[in-house]
């Protein structure tokens, strides 16, 4: 069979699931997406690291297509109100060959020295200047394959096969969300991953135009020289392994962290992944480190993600900026002020945000108008383990954006809903220890440890709602303080509740009963104290 017949071009074959105004799904292709953008409400797919990469794959497009100038321009395309159909048409003359899947040698974010048939084994003789084939499930981290298992879905590689469109779906997730992957594989342009903040606007045509960027707000280490470049203009081969210290900010949208490429067969098959029918099939993948970022480049700041001094710093004259990565237990709402509000003192929100945060001060986003915000991330231990993802949606009144005090504020409040927590937890330690068995390993047990937990989890998902109240009620400078003292008196009463809740439940013999009547009265006084210390004499 030809290579003219594995065919399959993004450019124009459905492959991006979105959802209409009207509610309904659909896929589309790239040109259509972009073309309708204003007719859809949103990028759809039940992964949201699909939905991530393709936003950036999408902003990528948009931004070098446009590459707005200054925040009058962005503004400018802002009003018009959809996409320019004559100047996508321009892009896809210029770049289309590149969207192809099964290019033989020019294949999308894939390498091109390999060929398409390089699962085969070589005829004897013959040298192959890469790796036998991986599964095809190595393209999604959520996918169980070789090693790396997934909790409740149990399936020997042989059963992972995939369609073009689920092939497409997870090329395009690498660039963002590539991880470590053991000995010699390293993740992606910003390290372990961050979560990212994606705009979302009244359709997707106003949340892709809100994610581009200006100059002004892209990572300030991009090399101006590689301005234009990207993956369906640059090298068509990604070397394997390869340290790059000059990388342009198309190019980061799309890095090329794998070096990948798929293996079809023409052989009809039922998608694995999606259920679909396929004449093309996809079972077998080149999966190997391909680019990475130079250490001592500088650090890489990417527009969608926010970035913070770490907690405890080594001495040094470099500036140590980290991310603002997924935690264990935390609710990305208590990130808020991180993501969201002004720069203070170590913490920078995504520049992404500045941007809008100025488009908001010339009026280009209405007053009255929510700005809302996709968060979108992977936890994982910093190696080669995943263990979960994070799908969030956060919003604020625009005048937020661009009040200096909402911050302080607001990290006040946070810090407040930690003491809270802190008092529960460490009273409730006190009063409810394991007790001592005859030296067997359960003695180092917290006997309660569940109910421990359960408290903790139950007292952060009581304040949820409250917190985002509090958050639009800050729009209003003059009411600031009575807001901030009925917060507080939130907190108190949250945290005796949820205590009195858990301690109830830690039994009915007479020396429970004991403990949970002292236990109760110790972090009532101690939750009382604590709200004296922050209202002062109006307590």
């Amino acid at each position: 069979m030809s290579t003219l017949a594995y065919r399959f071009d993004l450019w124009t074959e459905p492959w991006i699931r979105v959802t209409r105004l009207d509610g309904s799904d659909a896929e589309m292709s790239i040109h259509d997406a972009l073309v309708q953008a204003h007719t859809l409400s949103a990028l759809s797919d039940p992964s949201p690291l699909v939905v991530g990469g393709t936003h950036r794959l999408l902003a990528a497009i948009l931004q070098a297509i446009y590459a707005p100038a200054d925040l009058d321009a962005l503004t400018d395309l802002l009003h018009a109100g959809q996409f320019a159909a004559a100047r996508l048409a321009a892009f896809a003359a210029a770049h289309g060959e590149r969207f192809d899947l099964f290019h033989p040698t020019a294949p999308f974010l894939q390498t091109g020295d390999v060929p398409l048939d390089g699962w085969k084994k070589p005829e004897k003789g013959q040298t192959q200047a890469w790796g036998a084939p991986k599964s095809v499930a190595a393209l999604l981290v959520e996918v169980p394959s070789a090693t790396k298992r997934t909790l409740f879905h149990h399936v020997t590689d042989d059963a992972h096969c995939f369609c073009p469109a689920c092939c497409a779906r997870g090329l395009i997730t690498a660039p963002a969300f590539a991880s470590s992957e053991g000995a010699g594989i390293r993740p992606s342009i910003n390290g372990v991953p961050p979560v990212y903040v994606f705009p979302v606007g009244a359709n997707l045509f106003e949340t892709l135009t809100l994610s581009l960027t200006i100059a002004d707000y892209q990572p300030p280490v991009a090399a101006p020289e590689r301005s234009d470049l990207a993956i369906w203009n640059g090298d068509s081969v990604i070397s394997k392994s390869r340290q790059v210290s000059a990388v342009g900010y198309l190019e980061s949208l799309t890095f090329p962290a794998r070096r990948t490429r798929l293996y079809p067969r023409w052989e009809g098959a039922v998608c694995s992944q999606c259920g679909v029918t396929t004449p093309v099939s996809v079972t077998g993948v080149l999966s190997e480190m391909g680019h990475w970022r130079t250490e001592g480049s500088g650090l890489w700041e990417d527009p969608f993600a926010a970035y913070r001094l770490p907690r405890t710093r080594v001495k040094s004259d470099v500036v140590d900026l980290k991310p603002v990565r997924p935690e264990e237990g935390k609710a990305l709402w208590r990130e808020y002020s991180s993501l969201l509000l002004a720069e203070r003192a170590g913490q920078f929100r995504p520049r992404i945000v500045r941007q809008i945060a100025k488009l908001v001060d010339r009026g280009a986003i209405a007053e009255q108008q929510t700005v809302r915000f996709r968060c979108i991330g992977i936890r994982t231990d910093g190696k080669a383990k995943i263990f979960e993802w994070i799908d969030d949606a956060l919003e604020v009144p625009p005048a937020l954006l661009t009040d200096d005090d909402a911050a302080p504020s607001v990290d006040t409040a946070l810090q407040q809903a930690e003491d809270v927590r802190f008092i529960l937890e460490s009273t409730f330690n006190s009063f409810f220890r394991p007790e001592r068995d005859r030296g067997g390993r359960d003695a180092k047990l917290a006997r309660f440890q569940s109910l421990r937990v359960r408290m903790l989890t139950d007292y952060w998902q009581h304040l949820a709602l409250p917190f985002r109240h509090f958050v639009f009620d800050l729009d209003e400078p003059t009411t600031r303080e009575a807001i901030e003292r009925a917060w507080v008196d939130l907190l108190i009463q949250t945290g005796n509740n949820r205590f009195r809740a858990a301690a109830e439940q830690v039994g009915q013999q007479a020396e429970a009963l004991r403990a949970q009547v002292e236990a109760q009265a110790a972090c009532s006084a101690r939750l009382n104290a604590r709200r004296k210390e922050w209202l002062g004499n109006e307590a």
